[in-house]
């Protein structure tokens, strides 16, 4: 059976979800079921995971709105975190539930390459993905799975936000629906209510009045990015409620 690349759904997930064993069990089967009816790209961080390596080797992590200071020598440990541990356990986890899950970074055929941002070391900002690889491991059946980790103009590793990562893949497969797991229902109005669906038009005013802060902004932001370049929907949702019900806010033009 042909694939329909235009159906093509991106999910990224990590942080306390990958932690959260029940959450982590559920969404792998969920993800493993929905790899078998149409194409599926997982895109994933592991921010606690990298966290725990760094301080067993005495590296302290800084800050700057959001983004992880990393130098070589923590860059390193990213890496071999998210591409090696993080990426390889969940591959594993997947091809036992049946799928045909295969490991990637964003480094692997040119997927992902990034802008450097300086005063951060070696972290980046998405460029351009290159969706060849992910379409061919899609037209043969398989589910990629890929680490947030991209290529600078150097070729070297750059440590990317995971969000970002997902939001430049699904516009260069022309996705049909990119999908953010998080440990929140979806994006919350100030009554701490779910708002069902958000329009492009929007987003400015929901910042701006200060319904969303924090963390959903640079979420919310690469949404509203995604969405003008052709995205047809994003779904923000509560990773712990399943998969397919999709069950948070909705984005669209």
């Amino acid at each position: 059976m042909a694939i329909e690349m235009k159906k093509a759904w991106v999910v990224k997930f990590g942080g306390s979800l990958l932690s959260d064993q029940a959450a982590r069990k559920t969404f792998l089967k969920d993800a493993a079921r929905l790899a078998k009816r149409h194409p599926l790209v997982l895109v994933h961080g592991g921010g606690p995971e990298i966290n725990a390596a760094l301080d067993k080797m005495g590296i302290v992590s800084t800050w700057v709105n959001g983004r992880r200071v990393t130098d070589d020598a923590a860059m390193g440990v990213v890496e071999g975190v998210l591409s090696g541990q993080v990426n390889k356990n969940l591959v594993g986890e997947l091809n036992a539930l049946g799928a045909k899950a295969v490991g990637l970074s964003g480094r692997d055929g040119g997927i992902l390459k990034a802008k450097p941002v300086p005063e951060l070391g070696r972290v980046g900002e998405p460029d351009k993905a290159d969706p060849i690889l992910i379409s061919v491991l899609l037209k043969a059946g398989f589910l990629p799975v890929l680490s947030s980790v991209a290529a600078g103009r150097d070729f070297g590793a750059l440590n990317v936000n995971a969000d970002e990562a997902a939001a430049a893949l699904a516009v260069a497969l022309k996705a049909r629906r990119l999908v953010y797991l998080t440990d929140v229902p979806g994006v919350l109005d100030a009554h701490k209510k779910t708002i069902p669906t958000i329009r492009i038009a929007d987003i400015t005013n929901l910042i701006d009045t200060k319904v969303i802060t924090g963390g959903m902004i640079p979420k919310v932001l690469s949404c509203r990015n995604a969405l003008k370049k052709g995205v047809a929907e994003i779904n923000i949702i509560d990773g712990r409620a399943g998969l397919p019900k999709l069950l948070g806010t909705k984005l669209l033009p």
